[in-house]
């Protein structure tokens, strides 16, 4: 028997194991969505109301300009490291940790990397 969505119902194939693959894959898309930043925000008590924000992209920013972006979205500006770039002006952010467009908690650190004179 199939349901309204054209997919076999659990009570259908039970007897083969169906139940336990249902479960096993409810518990990975549920871990699949946690670790993409999907799962509900926290106060560190379990409890919700924590806050949390949308990491703005300051890639090819100044260092100073990628500072105040950050600042104004709510974050800190983490460790600072230079590498060369055959790409990117010197004294440009060439990449940042977390990512442009993450959700992470308000406050949080932005490691950058900007490209080396």
């Amino acid at each position: 028997m199939r349901g309204a969505l054209g997919i076999y119902t659990l009570h259908y194939a039970a007897g083969r194991g169906a139940v336990k693959r249902a479960a096993l894959a409810l518990v990975l898309i549920v871990s699949l969505l946690a670790a993409a930043g999907c799962a509900p925000a926290t106060d560190g008590t379990g409890e919700g109301g924590g806050s949390h924000g949308i990491v703005p992209d300051v890639i090819g920013m100044t260092e100073a300009e990628a500072g105040a972006a950050l600042e104004e979205a709510g974050y800190v500006v983490g460790d600072v490291t230079t590498a060369e770039s055959a790409y990117s002006d010197p004294g440009t952010v060439v990449s940042q940790d977390p990512i442009a467009s993450s959700s992470v908690a308000a406050e949080s650190e932005v490691d950058l990397v900007i490209a080396a004179p």
